[in-house]
């Protein structure tokens, strides 16, 4: 019998118990983890292991805490998790404790430093006098296919209420330690949930194709705050994220521009960063937007390096100024040869095309250390700073 059916066979036998003992409908919490192919690809499926435990220590944590001793976790297919409280609780009692388990769940993991997880929670309740498994196999299926419609509202409504916020994660000098820019990261700011990664919206603007409409909005805020930013500031470098979806739109280049140029903020300080798989895409139509965007002055790199199907000939090929270093090699490259040689490579690799290289994800000083010996030029990550908001960064300058 497999871990989904054994584990399954657990949750029905538990709740039919409970609907003998208390002849009442039970109410259970389903959590689904999505983005794992991220974590696994970048930094092994050892590590997407580990994320996993953490998030079921933390549920288990969670269940005991605010369901009572007696409250189950099991771990179902994948990244799936259901949630049994120790006694029947109706659907309001449950979603009440939504709130609650998205702190819960939002702490930074090891393996997920940045929060780009996306977590799903969907309540149910099961009713008594009909097949356990059947509900709690049909919910399982309602939480893993996406709701465009749902989603749709639910992007539009954040956008619309200005939910977007951006933190900016500082970036700093290897040899210096100076701040020389940031990174900016969305947020939702969600009325009854709190601050939020951004995982949720994110996934729901990709199922409602809501990307572009995203990135936009996004990147208006981060260009409205930075033209406010004081003196002290004025010199960061910052840069700010855009997706396939975002190439793949022939007109993103030009309303870019507009939103600079509107803004009035100087392009020459500007980065716009892109993944592998965003770059490989749409080749003809990712070096077309690039070269605009290179045009105005604003630089390129490409994050996640070394994560994703790599081709060096358009690596070669399109206008790329910089080479982020995926957290999955610096966290053990203090310990694995195997990634000190593979950081060791982009790094050569980058000196060779006359490329920066910056290193994402460092936590402790003989990180740090590994990378100035190996020649990385700048770093971001939790030894210093997780993302923050755009008013204490004056707090966190050397």
């Amino acid at each position: 019998m497999n871990r989904l059916s054994e584990s399954l066979s657990a949750c029905v036998l538990k709740i039919e118990s409970q609907h003998v003992r208390h002849d009442r409908d039970a109410g259970v919490i389903l959590v689904q983890v999505d983005q794992m192919a991220r974590i696994n690809n970048s930094a092994g499926t050892a590590t997407g292991d580990a994320v996993l435990d953490e998030i079921g220590r933390r549920l288990e944590n969670f269940a005991s805490d605010e369901f009572g001793h007696g409250s189950s976790v099991e771990r179902l297919d994948g990244p799936r998790f259901l949630i049994v409280p120790a006694t029947p609780l109706a659907l309001g009692a449950l979603r009440a404790q939504e709130r609650a388990l998205h702190v819960a769940l939002a702490e930074p993991i090891v393996g997920d430093p940045n929060g780009r997880l996306s977590i799903r929670i969907a309540t149910a309740l099961i009713a008594r006098g009909e097949s356990v498994a059947d509900q709690l196999l049909q919910a399982c299926e309602q939480l893993a296919r996406p709701a465009s419609a749902r989603d749709g509202v639910m992007v539009h409504a954040a956008l619309s209420r200005n939910e977007v916020v951006i933190h900016y994660q500082p970036q700093y000098d290897v040899v210096t330690g100076a701040m020389t820019g940031v990174e900016a990261l969305l947020r939702w700011q969600h009325p009854e949930l709190g601050l939020l990664g951004a995982g949720p919206l994110v996934t729901a603007a990709r199922a409602a194709r809501l990307e572009c409409e995203l990135t936009e909005h996004a990147h208006r805020v981060a260009l409205a705050e930075v033209a406010r930013w004081p003196r002290q500031l004025a010199g960061l470098r910052v840069s700010l994220n855009i997706t396939a979806a975002d190439l793949g739109d022939p007109q993103f280049a030009a309303r870019f521009a507009a939103m600079v140029k509107g803004a009035k903020v100087d392009p020459d300080r500007l980065t716009l960063e892109l993944t592998e798989q965003a770059m490989l895409s749409d080749p003809a139509s990712a070096a077309e937007q690039l070269v605009q965007i290179r045009g105005l002055g604003a630089a390129i790199a490409i994050d996640d390096f070394g994560t994703g199907y790599s081709s060096l000939s358009l690596l070669a090929r399109l206008p790329i100024d910089y080479l982020k270093i995926d957290s999955g090699f610096t966290r053990t490259i203090d310990g694995s040869d195997r990634d000190r040689i593979v950081v060791r490579a982009i790094v050569d690799l980058a000196r060779a095309l006359g490329l920066l290289v910056v290193a994402e994800g460092i936590e402790n000083e003989r990180q740090l250390e590994r990378l100035g010996e190996l020649g990385v030029a700048t770093w971001q990550g939790f030894l210093k700073s997780g993302p923050v908001p755009g008013d204490a960064l004056i707090d966190l300058m050397p």
